[in-house]
């Protein structure tokens, strides 16, 4: 295993902002992964895993410890279920779901991360997430130094959320899916139309974390749900969902275009952050700052960031 030193992680991560990393390492099998935690352990340094890095934001300050970019990529199939490394992407995941005629996965086509970020966010789109497919995690306790399995409900999926992300000493190393036979084409012309959504509503290329913050749970309280529909009528229209888009709330306050610096939110998706060009973290979390600060005079609702802060 590599271990490479004074890395600049804006070269890496979707956002192309950031500082340098002290030390990366490239993962490709569990040993090297087991490997790599040693070494942090040596050193006496701390580490964080990147998969595709889609949804990070670097401190422009970089990383004092180890990057470590996980690039298990084995694909296996057995029956109707796939494992999938944790550094395979998305897309690939779901391109080989449905060459081997496997169906359940297609709401994952566009969204740009791996399959083991993806499990750790439980992410998710178009009334689909990862707690709807996953059948068994394996994952390396950092704490242990050992090779564990647990099965979806070990994972405690909640919206965008898992143990894994609550418990950074587990790193996952495969996942397997647990989807189901399909031989009508219905699946490509499920992505096709998905991808077709995103392209339309999306700043597909740009220099982006993706969504920004995650999408609001309604208020439990029935007075401040009511208080919300009345200062805004229009959200009813997600009534019957269980969280209120956050693209939408910034849509309604005006704020697409809005920038701070070298950054700005989208005009096409107000979840969005797009880097213009030699933005700095410190601008994105002032924009972020901002954000929140609207939505909550306005609308009484707490943003919380679905961006992962690094350094």
């Amino acid at each position: 295993m590599n271990i490479q030193e004074n890395i600049d992680l804006k070269l890496l991560t979707y956002f192309k902002i950031g500082g340098k990393a002290k030390y990366l390492a490239e993962v490709k099998n569990e040993q090297e992964l087991q490997d790599a935690i040693t070494f942090t352990k040596t050193k006496k340094i701390p580490f964080i895993v990147f998969g595709a890095t889609s949804n990070v934001l670097v401190s422009d300050r970089g990383y004092n410890g180890l990057i470590i970019r996980m690039q298990i990529r084995d694909i296996n199939r057995d029956g109707d279920s796939l494992t999938v490394g944790a550094g395979v992407p998305n897309a690939i995941a779901v391109s080989c779901a449905l060459k081997e005629c496997l169906a359940g996965l297609e709401w994952a086509a566009g969204i740009p991360g791996t399959i083991g970020g993806s499990v750790r966010g439980n992410a998710g789109c178009f009334s689909g997430d990862m707690s709807d497919v996953v059948e068994k995690v394996r994952y390396l306790n950092t704490e242990s130094g050992k090779i564990e399995e647990g099965d979806n409900e070990f994972c405690k999926f909640a919206y965008r959320e898992s143990i894994f992300k609550t418990s950074p000493h587990f790193i996952i190393t495969s996942v397997r899916l647990r989807l189901r036979h399909d031989t009508s084409g219905l699946g490509q012309r499920m992505v096709r139309h998905y991808t077709s959504i995103r392209t339309d509503t999306q700043d597909i290329g740009m220099s982006s974390a993706g969504c920004a913050f995650k999408n609001v749970l309604w208020p439990s309280s029935e007075a401040r749900r009511k208080r919300l529909l009345t200062i805004l009528p229009q959200v009813a229209e997600f009534s019957t969902r269980e969280t209120i888009p956050v693209g939408f709330l910034i849509d309604q306050l005006g704020l697409k275009g809005r920038a701070i610096g070298k950054v700005s939110i989208s005009k096409k998706h107000g979840n969005y952050l797009i880097n213009n060009g030699g933005a700095t973290a410190e601008e994105v979390i002032m924009l972020i700052g901002l954000i929140k600060e609207y939505v909550h005079r306005k609308y009484d609702l707490q943003l919380e960031e679905e961006i992962q802060y690094v350094g």
